[in-house]
C-alpha cells in the first residue's frame, strides 16, 4: 500500500496527558525505528526544546518512556536532542509487531497537531487508523501517489485550526463579528498569515464541496 499521512489538530488531543507532557517541548519528530524489546517498540526521536528542558531519561507517562538522551546540540536559541522512546505494548508497539507495517520519516508532534505517516500493509494500516478513530477525532487522511508523494486534500492544520477560530467567533456571519486582525491576535499570528491560511482553507472546503456535488 502507498505511504498513508493521518492528521489530528491539536485541539482533538490537548486533554491527553501524553500530549500536553510533550507540548512542553516545541516537537517531536521521528526519525527511526529501533527495535522491540519484550514487545516494547523502542524509536528514535528528535526532541527540540527552547528554555524547557527535555523529560530526562526514565520518564514515564501513558505508556511511554524516555529511555536515553543519546546527544544534545543548539542551533541558534533551539536545543536539540536526539532520544529513544519506548512505547507500551498495549499503546502502539503491538501494531507493528508482524513487521508489515513501518513509521515514516514526516510523523512529528507540535502545538498543531499529531501527524503519523504510515507505510505497509493495507489490512494493517486500516485497523491502526480504525483503532485511533476509536479514541479520537481524525481531521485528514491522505494518501501517496506514485512520484507525486502525498497528495493533500483538505485544510492543512494549520489552516483548519485558523478556519475553526475565524467561525467560533463570527467571520462568517452577517455582518462580521471579527477582523482579520482581532483573529491575529486571538491566535497569536501576523495577520498577513492569518489572511493567507484564511483564503486558502475556505477555497479548499469550498472547492471539494464543489467537486463533490457536481
Amino acid at each position: 500500500m502507498r505511504a498513508v499521512r493521518v492528521e489530528l489538530a491539536f485541539d482533538k488531543i490537548e486533554h491527553d496527558p501524553r500530549a500536553q507532557g510533550a507540548l512542553s517541548c516545541i516537537s517531536w519528530d521521528f526519525r527511526s525505528t529501533l527495535g522491540f524489546d519484550d514487545g516494547r517498540m523502542r524509536i528514535l526521536c528528535e526532541c527540540i526544546t527552547v528554555g524547557t528542558p527535555c523529560p530526562p531519561p526514565g520518564f514515564s507517562i501513558g505508556g511511554i518512556t524516555m529511555l536515553q538522551i543519546l546527544e544534545a546540540w543548539e542551533i541558534g536559541k533551539l536545543r536539540h536532542h536526539l532520544v529513544v522512546m519506548e512505547f507500551d505494548n498495549d499503546f502502539i508497539g503491538r501494531h507493528f509487531h508482524k513487521r508489515d507495517m513501518a513509521i515514516l520519516a514526516g510523523t512529528n508532534l507540535t502545538s498543531k497537531g499529531l501527524v503519523i505517516q504510515l507505510a505497509g500493509k493495507q489490512e494493517l494500516i486500516m485497523e491502526f487508523i480504525r483503532e485511533i478513530k476509536k479514541e479520537i477525532t481524525v481531521d485528514r487522511i491522505t494518501t501517496g501517489r506514485g512520484s507525486s508523494g502525498m497528495v493533500e486534500s483538505g485544510p492543512t492544520l494549520q489552516q483548519l485550526r485558523i478556519l475553526k477560530t475565524a467561525h467560533h467567533y463570527g467571520w462568517h456571519e452577517t455582518p462580521k463579528r471579527i477582523s482579520i486582525r482581532g483573529l491575529a491576535e486571538k491566535m497569536g499570528l501576523s495577520k498577513s498569515a492569518v489572511a493567507e491560511q484564511l483564503v486558502k482553507a475556505e477555497g479548499t472546503v469550498i472547492g471539494d464541496y464543489i467537486d463533490s456535488s457536481s
